[in-house]
């Protein structure tokens, strides 16, 4: 997995402008959800949007060191929040049906999630990090992709999208996953599945 992560990280393809502005760390992740939820429902650029501010703070409080996102967003933030969704928003306007918070239905041991963006038989994992990509992106697309196999969705197509390095990644999950582990990716994915279903009866 690690070998394929430095493989994918050094093929990544520019999309979209990076962004360069200087905010606290901690108030990170409140701006790049406050962004996504913009660009999920079509908000108009550089206006303020209360609405998914609140939405992006209310779920962040439920998170560890979620406190950091308690304080209103402050200009220079709101202006990087607008940068972030327009670089979202170029992105999703690539597919042909980008359907946001896309619902995954549960699996075993493993809960119902919420992917990203999912566009026919494609999964788009969006990273507004400052980092480049890691194992656990990756992970957590073969995770979506698993749950999706197991309720007959067969998915082709994963991709990782940064809009703050504004880098893409998009690979068949096929190529996936014989270089993860050497095998068909209906192999990987039910093995996938009969270790989530495996672990809850070993429960």
């Amino acid at each position: 997995m690690e070998q394929l992560v430095r493989w994918i990280n050094s093929r990544v393809t520019p999309f979209g402008r990076t962004i360069h502005v200087s905010q606290e760390p901690t108030r990170s992740a409140l701006i790049s959800e406050t962004a996504f939820r913009r660009a999920a429902v079509g908000a108009p650029l550089f206006r303020h949007d209360d609405a998914s501010e609140s939405a992006a703070r209310d779920l962040l409080l439920l998170l560890p060191r979620g406190i950091h996102g308690e304080a209103a967003l402050t200009n220079l933030e709101q202006l990087e929040v607008d940068l972030v969704q327009q670089n979202i928003m170029q992105y999703a306007s690539t597919f042909t049906n980008a359907r946001y918070f896309h619902p995954a239905p549960g699996c075993g041991v493993v809960n119902a999630a919420i992917a990203d963006i999912v566009d026919s038989k494609q999964i788009a994992e969006v990273k507004a990090v400052g980092r480049m990509f890691r194992a656990i992106d990756l992970r957590q697309l073969l995770t979506y992709a698993a749950i999706f196999y197991a309720s007959g969705i067969l998915v082709e197509d994963l991709s990782l999208y940064n809009p703050r390095k504004a880098i893409v990644f998009t690979g068949k999950i096929e190529d996936i996953s014989l270089s993860v582990c050497g095998r068909p990716a209906f192999e990987l994915m039910q093995n996938l599945v009969d270790d989530m279903v495996g672990f809850q009866v070993s429960a």
